[in-house]
């Protein structure tokens, strides 16, 4: 028999919430917590709960409702979310409705019993748009400031990740001046495209900063997209490059558009987005100390999968959760009913065992 965890789970599912659309998810949600007599609302397309337990440090358990499209490959119904020999198959499942419903459920059950732990607030933030544009997460710290510490839901086989990688989108544009493709051999003319390709073509696979993170290796970047020229009949005055960048502390979106200029010299190179920063929370802070406590691990490791802990830049934070990052975004995506419960009794742990951590924090470790 499935565990009430479980179908809470399965409820969350079988409710279908591409990116975008996470306002049914969100419904149940507020729902459950409604029932239980605890402050939430809906911010950003997700939703935003609240526990005060006295006057203390503000901890924000976040995780996201949201997924990518399922996409082809199943080989059964990616909402059915059905429980079978301990295992659900789902969009969503293991990313990250799983760390979803362990959030969810562990506010629940504080919720039930009067609070013996120590003083402080408990944010729940299950969000919309992590899978695309970040904006539910940004919304939420909007309405409640950054918090004191937090811990980010996601599928990390419960391993606590204390740093992650950020994202750079770096742009590269050549100029020239277009004639008629008829008149090429007549009409004086730059055809940016081929100086883009020119100089694309003398690039390696890909490009990496000096230096290795400790946690997180090289910074690295990759051109992804090229646009150039809008009719077959026209020679393009002008070509763009994108670039992906997987940026590492103590990195920069900076020093890697320069990397760039310097080696596409007739391109105008700039940063589009730099907004996902590197996050890094120190090996020995109170707040990783306590998670590595809760989940029984000696260390903690870095990530380069990007999560709405890319917001909480200067906030104590780890990212850990249930599931397994390499089922994610895949067909016939799944979490074990063991890894939800394990997920689910970490965060049970982990919320008293942060506060007083964050109760505690140096003066030094808050600077």
């Amino acid at each position: 028999m499935t565990s009430p965890l479980g179908e809470l789970l399965s409820q969350l599912v079988a409710i279908p919430s591409v990116s975008g659309s996470e306002a049914g998810a969100a419904a149940a949600c507020l729902a459950h917590l409604a029932n239980a007599g605890i402050d939430a609302e809906i911010a950003g397309g997700g939703v935003l709960a609240r526990l005060e337990m006295g006057r203390g440090p503000r901890l924000m358990l976040a995780s996201h409702l949201d997924t990518v499209p399922p996409g082809e490959g199943w080989t059964r119904d990616p909402y059915a979310a059905r429980w079978e020999d301990g295992r659900l198959v789902g969009r969503g499942a293991n990313d990250a409705k799983a760390s979803a419903a362990a959030m969810l459920w562990t506010v629940l059950e504080i919720a039930k019993a009067p609070w013996r732990g120590p003083k402080g607030e408990i944010w729940l933030a299950l969000n919309a748009c992590e899978e695309t544009t970040n904006s539910g997460m940004a919304a939420v710290l909007e309405r409640t400031g950054k918090p004191d510490g937090a811990v980010v839901g996601e599928p990390t086989g419960l391993e606590v990740v204390r740093a992650q990688g950020g994202l750079a989108v770096i742009e590269a544009r050549w100029c020239g001046f277009s004639c008629h493709a008829a008149h090429v051999s007549r009409v004086e003319h730059a055809n940016a495209l081929l100086a883009a390709a020119r100089e694309l073509a003398r690039l390696p696979a890909w490009l990496e900063l000096p230096g290795d993170h400790p946690l997180l290796g090289k910074s690295t970047v990759v051109p992804t997209l090229l646009r150039a020229g809008e009719r077959h009949n026209v020679v393009p005055d002008r070509a763009e490059a994108l670039f992906d960048a997987r940026i590492a502390p103590p990195h920069r979106a900076g020093e890697v558009a320069a990397l760039l200029a310097g080696r596409l010299p007739e391109a105008v190179v700039s940063v589009r987005s730099e907004r996902l920063q590197p996050v890094e929370t120190l090996a020995d802070h109170p707040l990783v100390r306590a998670a590595l406590a809760c989940a029984g691990k000696a260390a903690a490791i870095g990530s380069s999968t990007l999560s709405d802990m890319a917001l909480l830049s200067g906030v104590p934070a780890i990212k850990c959760g249930p599931g397994r990052t390499e089922r994610s975004h895949v067909p016939d995506e799944f979490v074990l009913e063991s890894e939800l419960a394990a997920g689910a009794a970490f965060y049970r742990d982990f919320v008293p065992a942060a506060l007083e951590a964050l109760a505690h924090v140096p003066e030094e470790a808050k600077r």
